[in-house]
């Protein structure tokens, strides 16, 4: 039978000998340093779970993604690529209530924004499985390539995603400056009389990313792990699907606050203009 084996067995043997506690020779302890030791730390740092959810083939989404290429070229002409992004791609489509897209054009087919706003209208009435949510953006090519460079947004957007039509070049050099940050940030001051549970959360979820940019990470499985031990998993579920409580909405929003003020002195007092991802 062939078997797949991540140790050698040579490598084996050491493992076994270091364990029993026998001596081990140079020639042993070299295998324990240069192949065994690597390898198990690359294990450690492997998320098995979200490793298996990624393998695991979903049969809907090659039907579905069929579906949305037909439907946006039925109604833009000059399509470029056609990205997915986002949940579907983080969960292989075990989650596809709301469909995140980004769809680039050769050249911008608007002159003023609300045509724009209506092509996306008239690709999302068009949706025949209406429990399904596209979440659709529109940018020209050469608007894409000047901003994606130094926009936190499109950085993180485009970090786990899937291009189903095209293709798509992104400039390799990634520089975020000061003030991409805190336009960034103003994006997480809400107004506690009129803003829902969706707000809060996607507040919340705006400042984590900010957070990690700092740390010049851009990683969409640490900003969800990041959410949940700052908030909490279930409070952050409540938030996002707007069923939080009075009590809920008061914690969440001084919590955002404080870390809001927290965040923004320390963007001040970083001595770097810009940072190189």
């Amino acid at each position: 039978m062939n078997e797949n084996k991540i140790f050698t067995n040579r490598e084996n043997e050491v493992i076994k000998k270091k364990f029993s506690g026998r001596s081990l020779t140079q020639q042993d302890s070299n295998y324990l340093s240069r192949y065994v030791r690597p390898k198990l730390r690359g294990i450690s740092s492997i998320d098995a779970k979200l490793l298996l959810d990624k393998l695991e083939y979903n049969q809907k989404a090659a039907s579905i993604e069929k579906k949305i290429k037909k439907l946006i070229l039925k109604h833009i002409k000059n399509v470029e690529s056609i990205i997915l992004y986002g949940s579907v791609i983080q969960t292989n489509w075990k989650n596809y209530r709301d469909v995140d897209i980004l769809i680039i054009v050769r050249k911008a087919f608007w002159s003023k924004l609300s045509e724009k706003y209506r092509k996306i209208s008239e690709i999302k009435k068009g949706v025949l499985n209406k429990s399904i949510n596209l979440d659709i953006g529109i940018y020209d090519k050469k608007t894409l390539e000047e901003n994606y460079p130094h926009s936190p947004t499109l950085i993180y957007q485009l970090k786990d995603s899937k291009v189903i039509y095209g293709k798509m070049s992104l400039p390799k050099e990634k520089k975020i400056y000061k003030l991409d940050l805190r336009m960034k940030l103003d994006w997480s001051f809400v107004e506690s009389g009129w803003a829902d549970g969706t707000d809060i959360y996607r507040a919340i979820r705006n400042l984590i990313l900010v957070r990690l940019l700092l740390k010049k990470i851009v990683d969409n499985e640490k900003l969800k792990e990041l959410l949940n031990e700052e908030f909490g998993k279930s409070l952050i579920e409540r938030l996002k699907n707007n069923k939080q409580s009075n009590l809920d909405k008061k914690f969440a929003l001084s919590y955002l606050n404080s870390l809001l003020e927290k965040t923004e002195e320390e963007i001040k007092r970083e001595k770097w203009e810009k940072i190189e991802l």
